[in-house]
């Protein structure tokens, strides 16, 4: 491995996230002060763009969100602490609003747990009442036969509490004018409530003008596409709600602006972003709400058909998992976020060091043993200089959020996004167009974007017929760019980044290819117990675990282990329905068909018992390939219907 200077990392590694923020908050004019408002003092802030603070992995995503860019680009560690919120709050997401006894027993369990909690934290907590209070009154209306507000008796309560949560992070006179404002989607969210407890008092004219405005933002502030999908779903299934809610669209048309089509149209707009970013958060209450309108309100009329074939799709695919298709989403995922603590930990058994060694910085101690061991537990929340220092020994020397590249440009995180897609769904010739862009763009010389350019490499050549073993060395190469010589050691206990993830995966493929089934064996193995170890807290692992184990699924196929290959997928897949993003859900669920089948060929007597399954997984793979505009996949499917259907 070449030796990186301390220097190069500092310049572009350490500090280039709150450089990142600088720029962006700048580009689009906002001072310190607008940027942080509700979340962060201004002193705060200023601390982040300058590298020196340390916050919450909530807060941060905000902040980012607030700007209309992605979190996804980041990596991030967070404190045990952090992590464990996150899950109990991810646990009331999983129960609002269709379990509203227990999810009011875990919003009191969260209160009690963590007395004192960020601005953010409580806007969660009041949204999610909001949600129960206002399908508590959705039901009762039903219940009795109404269609107007008599039965919603508790209207006022809901509504003051909606805004309650709206103001724990937005100044007061928001109601006057959102575009003055810098809001993340989970705080439009909160707008997107207000509104809907607006309509249920009575007060349509105000509740229509307030969606207006939320529908409105993201593209007024130039939000890149995956931040929209965050919030635009629920938006246009709260509108077509509110539009068909006494029956009758007329009656509520003066006070929208909009017509039935255009209505149907933004409904058609979020569908599709859902659709081009891979992700289903809210997709089964939108598509409940399109599939309620009349066919000739869209452009073509087969799109109805298909609304209808998504929708049963993903009835099947969510009864299948067990998960819930109406929930909550908190507005930040954590499959780019490590345990800090167990990060150390596992760097410190990666380079076989003991806590009586690890504790020393070169310089002087800098915690002990004894502290050592309870932050590696997540019992004890290290201090950003102390991690700091704990970790620049293993070469770890970012903080606490980074870039996926040394870069202090969104745009150039995004470009990167983009030539993975392409190469993900082997767009060979634009993928090599965009590299050229990318290269002009960049430092070749700084370590992640070397990784990024020799990863991409390899796999061009890759899928264009290169000789696999050509291929391998510049992955093993590409890998040690951020790795240390890793040879003698044991790489299970390695924290592997996200490209390390992509690039060991396909390390593991190629060995497959080339018949070398011991190493692949090992690789894949390797990183799929560092993934686990990471995943602990949360029960999410991290992203790129899906391609890892579609790889690890095709070797287990080769020496015929069908039986737990199908088990691995279909696992895989169920923890893929945690996170936003599905877009390997279709290849998850033909590995699941795949090996099934395989497996039946060679125990005839469970011909039947298993039949009903891969039919049902194979249907379900085919209908996702379409919703994710995965051409390739749909052919693939297409060709071998007769094989898995017939």
């Amino acid at each position: 491995m070449r030796d990186i200077s301390e220097q190069e990392f500092i310049l572009k590694h350490n500090r280039v996230y709150g450089e990142m923020i600088r720029e962006e908050r700048r580009r689009r004019n906002l001072s310190l002060e607008e940027l942080s408002s509700g979340i962060l003092s201004r002193t705060a802030l200023e601390k982040v763009e300058k590298g020196k603070a340390q916050w919450t992995k909530l807060t941060g995503d905000t902040l980012m969100l607030r700007m209309g860019i992605s979190p996804e680009y980041f990596e991030s560690l967070s404190s045990g602490e952090d992590l464990d919120r996150w899950k109990m709050r991810e646990d009331i997401c999983l129960l609002v609003p269709g379990d509203s006894e227990q999810a009011l027993a875990k919003l009191e369990e969260y209160r009690e747990t963590y007395g004192r909690r960020e601005p953010l934290e409580e806007q969660f907590l009041l949204k999610a009442e909001v949600v129960l209070m206002l399908s508590h009154a959705e039901g009762e209306s039903e219940g009795k036969g109404h269609h107007g507000r008599e039965s919603w008796f508790r209207a006022g309560d809901i509504l003051e509490k909606a805004k309650q949560a709206v103001e724990c992070t937005v100044r007061s006179g928001w109601e006057q004018s959102l575009a003055d404002l810098c809001l993340s989607p989970g705080e439009l969210e909160a707008v997107l409530l207000v509104g809907a407890a607006l309509f249920v008092n009575g007060r349509e004219e105000e509740a229509w003008t307030l969606w207006q405005a939320a529908w409105e933002y993201p593209k007024a502030h130039s939000w890149e596409e995956r931040t929209m999908m965050l919030i635009l779903p629920q938006a246009a299934t709260a509108g077509i709600r509110q539009a068909y809610a006494f029956g009758s669209f007329a009656d509520i048309l003066t006070l929208s602006g909009l017509s039935e089509r255009e209505m149907a149209a933004r409904g058609w707009e979020a569908l599709e972003l859902l659709r081009r970013n891979g992700a289903h958060c809210y997709v089964l209450p939108l598509l409940d709400a399109l599939c309620s309108l009349k066919e000739d309100l869209f452009r073509e009329t087969e799109y109805s058909e298909l609304l209808r074939q998504f929708r049963e799709v993903f009835r099947e695919v969510y009864e299948w998992f067990n998960y819930p298709g109406y929930r909550m989403w908190q507005g930040i995922s954590v499959d780019n976020t490590r345990d800090a603590g167990n990060t150390l930990k596992m760097l410190r058994t990666f380079y076989g060091k003991s806590r009586e060694n690890a504790v020393y910085d070169g310089g002087e101690v800098v915690v002990t043993p004894r502290q050592l061991e309870k932050i590696e537990k997540g019992i004890h929340k290290p201090s950003y200089e102390n991690y700091r220092r704990l970790a620049r020994q293993y070469g770890k020397l970012g903080e606490w959020n980074m870039p996926l590249l040394e870069t202090d440009s969104a745009d150039v995180l995004a470009l990167r996004q983009k030539i993975v897609t392409l190469i993900e769904y082997c767009d060979c010739e634009r993928a090599e167009w965009q590299i050229g862009r990318f290269r002009k763009m960049v430092n070749p010389e700084y370590p992640k974007v070397r990784q990024d350019l020799l990863f991409f490499d390899a796999i061009l050549k890759q899928k264009r017929g290169g000789d696999l073993q050509e291929c391998l060395e510049v992955l093993m190469e590409a890998l040690r760019c951020t790795m240390p010589d890793f040879e003698g050691r044991d790489l299970k206990w390695w924290v592997y980044q996200r490209e390390e993830i992509m690039i060991a995966s396909n390390i593991g493929g190629f060995h497959r290819r080339l018949g070398n089934f011991d190493e692949a064996k090992r690789w894949y193995e390797a990183v799929l117990f560092s993934i686990e170890q990471n995943s602990k807290r949360t029960g999410i692992p991290a992203c790129g675990y899906d391609i890892m184990t579609l790889g690890y699924s095709n070797y287990l196929g080769d020496i015929h282990s069908y039986g737990y290959a199908a088990k691995l997928s279909e696992t895989t897949a169920q923890k893929l329905l945690q996170l936003y993003r599905i877009d390997c859900i279709q290849h998850l669920l033909y590995h699941v068909a795949w090996n099934l089948y395989e497996a039946t060929s060679e125990i005839p007597e469970r011909y039947e018992s298993s039949r009903q399954k891969w039919r049902k997984a194979f249907r379900s793979s085919r209908t996702m390939a379409v919703f994710l505009c995965d051409s390739n996949m749909s052919a693939l499917l297409e060709d071998r219907k007769t094989k898995y259907l017939e």
